[in-house]
């Protein structure tokens, strides 16, 4: 029962979702000055368009690879296997800055893809040497966002980041019980995440 949850838990929050599920908070939550800044189907437009290049063009992409016999499962277990998937999913969230940045709207927003496409090449970095945890650096970017935000008070929010912290460790935990990953990679991936995020959130 345990290993079923921790698997919808690692498909409910898969990396590749993240930036996703941050723009949807700064763009609908409606303390937020991005939210009362953006017209409403600014913001839709935003999210459509992020969503299809930082989630449905690398999981085509992937899955483009599954077909060719590039990867062996979508699980992609091994750190040779996520070589090529790291490199084109950090091509389509650089697309995904590069358009945005056409776009007049918050620094904020160009700073969290920016940020993500960093952290995908930083974890292509280290898959060279060593299995880091994804999920974790995806996380713990989300988390460093936030903090960030906080920090600079453009957010005042702090049960969101409690909430971020709770859901970090319920991530971490369904990680460790599939046996993805040992402890140290799964905070090593956490701090990697949160520092990196909350370094460019707070330097900016």
């Amino acid at each position: 029962m345990e290993t079923k949850i921790a698997k919808i838990i690692s498909y409910v929050f898969h990396p590749i979702l993240m930036p996703s599920y941050a723009l949807l908070f700064l763009l609908f939550f409606q303390y937020s000055f991005f939210s009362l800044t953006i017209p409403l189907n600014v913001k839709w437009l935003i999210l459509t368009m992020v969503f299809i290049t930082t989630v449905l063009f690398p999981l085509l992409s992937i899955f483009i690879m599954l077909r060719k016999g590039m990867l062996n499962s979508l699980k992609m277990e091994s750190r040779q296997e996520r070589i090529y998937p790291f490199i084109t999913t950090a091509i389509f969230y650089y697309l995904t800055y590069y358009l945005l940045s056409r776009i007049q709207i918050s620094y904020i927003f160009h700073v969290l893809i920016l940020g993500s496409t960093l952290l995908i090449i930083t974890a292509l970095f280290i898959n060279f040497f060593w299995k880091i945890s994804i999920h974790m650096i995806a996380i713990g970017g989300v988390l460093g966002t936030f903090l960030g935000l906080s920090v600079l008070t453009i957010l005042n929010i702090p049960q969101f980041i409690f909430f971020l912290i709770f859901i970090s460790g319920i991530i971490g935990f369904s990680r460790l019980k599939l046996n993805a990953h040992n402890p140290a990679q799964v905070y090593a991936g956490f701090l990697t995440g949160t520092v990196m995020m909350f370094s460019l959130v707070y330097f900016m």
